[in-house]
């Protein structure tokens, strides 16, 4: 499965996929629903109830707390060559912290290029029959673009995950055309081994542009879509500061005027 947050006021979602809730054998749309009913009121160990949360509204990395060097107090007895130990090694805490931090930096820059890859899992059913995909909100409305794949359709990568219909087509094609000949195709062994091998390049070439393209709405969408919910959120810590503003202010003129007016002050 593979899912990607469009829109909605927060880019979170919770993933569910459960079952089997239903038999191969349910055709009817009622008979479906009746088994997703039993499914939900009884407790079955041996069926799937995963659940997990995706967060598109956060994407960077967070830091790491730096380990913290201490430096080492001046001590009388400290002879000069172990002075100058001890501030090697100081230098070279030092340098090492100064290096995580901008590794930290170098993994959040590569997470924020990387924007725009869906929230993929691979679940290994083990039972025959109908599932059940679920995403949703915990509080707010939001538009999902999902994926499903099985591997009974698109097989498995050489990561052990289902392929996608980019991979399956590019495998499909290098199997036809491994099964293609010189002697079918009427050419020299040597030419068609060296367009083949280009032919093979050219399409996963063309795949890994149709994938970059694709990330690369998703990342637009996003950051639109983030860029917007933080100019809501400035808007209304505005206004909420303007409104405690006024308030302080008109009570200010109310104290005052009461002061001159030789009225008690604040109860007094």
């Amino acid at each position: 499965m593979a899912v990607f947050v469009l829109s909605g006021p927060e880019l979170l979602a919770n993933v569910q996929f459960t079952g089997p809730v239903a038999s191969l054998d349910t055709e009817t749309g009622i008979e479906l629903m009746q088994s997703i009913e039993q499914f939900d009121k009884e407790r079955h160990p041996e069926a799937i109830n995963f659940i997990d949360s995706v967060d598109f509204e956060h994407l960077t990395l967070e830091s790491e707390d730096d380990e913290d060097f201490e430096i080492s107090p001046v001590s009388n007895d400290e002879s000069a060559a172990e002075r100058k130990q001890r501030r090697a090694v100081e230098r070279k805490n030092a340098l090492e912290a100064r290096q995580r931090r901008e590794q930290q930096k170098a993994m959040q820059q590569r997470k924020v290029r990387k924007e725009g890859e869906p929230y993929q899992k691979t679940v290994k059913a083990e039972l025959a029959g109908w599932y059940r995909f679920c995403i949703h909100s915990s509080h707010n409305q939001i538009v999902v673009e999902i994926d499903m794949r099985k591997e009974s359709d698109f097989g498995l990568n050489e990561y052990g995950a289902v392929m996608t219909l980019e991979q399956k087509e590019v495998s499909d094609e290098d199997r036809l055309m491994d099964e293609d000949s010189a002697v079918m195709e009427g050419i020299k062994d040597e030419d068609f081994d060296s367009t083949k091998d280009k032919l093979k390049t050219l399409r996963r070439l063309l795949a890994d542009i149709q994938t970059k393209q694709q990330q690369e709405r998703h990342r637009l969408i996003v950051h639109a879509a983030t860029n917007e919910h933080s100019h809501s959120r400035m808007v209304l810590s505005s206004l909420l500061e303007t409104i405690l503003f006024m308030a302080v202010t008109g009570f200010q003129v109310f104290t005052i005027r009461r002061w001159f007016k030789g009225a008690p002050v604040l109860g007094r």
